[in-house]
């Protein structure tokens, strides 16, 4: 019921009034959206580019593999032992004797094919040298190859040498007759042996004589018989002497300048030949440092331990490792951005980067094609002065390390990342 007195028309309608957001809020939007630009055009984003990366030195570590099954017979260093290039650390076994081969192949190097005499021959070159099937065969073709020259080279300078020879095969000559007919008599005194040997047999069967008497011929027949046989060779080796003699005066008779430079040049071969396999078996057999170094195990390797072919016995880590050198595999896509100078931080799995730090690096080189394995990729080579890394700390290097390269391609704001995302609409 109404009031007496009130007019309704006379009232406004309910109004309320907003609040202070609500009025000011396009305004705030709008500074907020313009802040917003002005610093998404000023923080700076990285765009990168990660690869596997492997971190060693110019001079990396040398592994020694066995190229053969067998045992390690000798071990001559201990881990962090000092080694000089060349030095032997390991030997597997082998029947052939390793100080008689090191002593032939250090008298071949240093043997200046000038030895004169066959005496001075045998003591330089035993022939009693434990070498091995394979490797003696090639020793008996050097000494042969060396005697020949040493008679060439005697040939013409006198004729002593020649008349000796010429002795030498008269009084060879003369023995071998001599013993020609010592040999026929002994021949018939056989035969005749033997004739009496067979007319006793007969008495024995008719029970004429003894056994014992039968026994006695059959000695005595067996005493001729044996000096018969004896003779006999002695006539063959009075027939090697004698032949001998003639093999070297016919090789003296045909003294040339010629045929000592064609033996020569023999021996040369022959030596050549037999180095080449002295290397080959201390290839196979003798393990050497290829550098100078330290040694590291890479197990446990004791002496007459079992290996097989391919196993890593060792390796030597160079001592001079300053310089070193990043290789990193990056996928093709955005390859094509990486330049040469450009900043990468390297995150290395032996020391994690976020106690570590990241190793700081730049680009040096990328290959010119990709590989043709089933992920292709790019190798990217890169520079490394030192292990300092972002946060402070010196990197110890002891061996290759392993793990991932971020290659900084370029430094572009937030609001450039975000316009690239439309680019293509003004663009087509």
């Amino acid at each position: 019921m109404e009031k007496p007195g009130f007019d309704r028309s006379k009232v406004s309608p309910p109004y309320f009034k907003p609040g202070y957001l609500i009025r000011r809020g396009t305004g705030y939007i709008f500074i907020f959206f313009v802040f917003m630009l002005l610093v998404s055009g000023t923080i700076s984003f990285d765009q990168v580019v990660k690869g596997d990366l492997v971190l060693t030195s110019l001079n990396p570590p040398v592994q020694i593999k066995v190229k053969r099954d067998g045992k390690l017979s000798a071990i001559f260093k201990k881990p962090k032992d000092s080694v000089k290039i060349g030095e032997i650390v390991a030997i597997l076994d082998h029947p052939a004797s390793f100080n008689d081969i090191t002593y032939l192949r250090n008298i071949l190097i240093n043997d200046s094919l000038r030895i004169s005499s066959l005496d001075t021959l045998i003591k330089v070159y035993p022939v009693n040298l434990g070498l091995g099937t394979s490797l003696q065969q090639v020793y008996n073709k050097y000494l042969e190859e060396y005697h020949k020259l040493i008679l060439e080279n005697k040939l013409g300078e006198n004729k002593a040498i020649e008349q000796g020879l010429i002795k030498e095969i008269d009084n060879q000559a003369a023995i071998l007759n001599s013993k020609k007919k010592e040999l026929q008599l002994f021949k018939n005194n056989l035969v005749i042996s033997t004739q009496k040997l067979n007319r006793h047999q007969k008495l024995f069967e008719k029970g004429v004589i003894s056994k014992s008497n039968l026994e006695n011929i059959e000695l005595e027949f067996s005493e001729k018989n044996q000096q018969y046989v004896l003779l006999e060779q002695k006539l063959i080796q009075n027939y090697a002497h004698l032949n001998r003699a003639y093999s070297d005066l016919e090789i003296l008779r045909k003294s040339a300048l010629r045929n000592i430079r064609l033996q020569n040049a023999e021996l040369i071969f022959a030596r050549q030949d037999l180095l080449n396999q002295i290397l080959q078996w201390e290839d196979n057999n003798v393990l050497k440092s290829p550098i100078a170094g330290m040694v590291s195990y890479n197990q446990f390797w004791i002496e007459h331990q079992n290996v097989s072919e391919g196993d890593l016995v060792f390796s030597i880590i160079p001592f001079n490792r300053e310089k070193l050198l990043g290789k990193c595999m990056v996928p093709i896509h955005n390859s094509g951005q990486i330049k040469k100078g450009q900043k990468v931080y390297l995150k290395l799995e032996n020391f994690p980067f976020r106690e570590w730090g990241m190793v700081r690096a730049i680009v040096n080189s990328i290959s010119e094609v990709p590989s043709k394995d089933n992920a292709p990729s790019f190798v990217v080579y890169l520079e490394v002065d030192n292990l300092k890394t972002t946060y402070g700390k010196e990197l110890n290097i002891s061996q290759e390390l392993i793990g991932t390269a971020e290659i900084v391609l370029n430094e572009s704001s937030l609001l450039e990342r975000i316009f690239y995302q439309f680019r293509h609409l003004w663009t087509t």
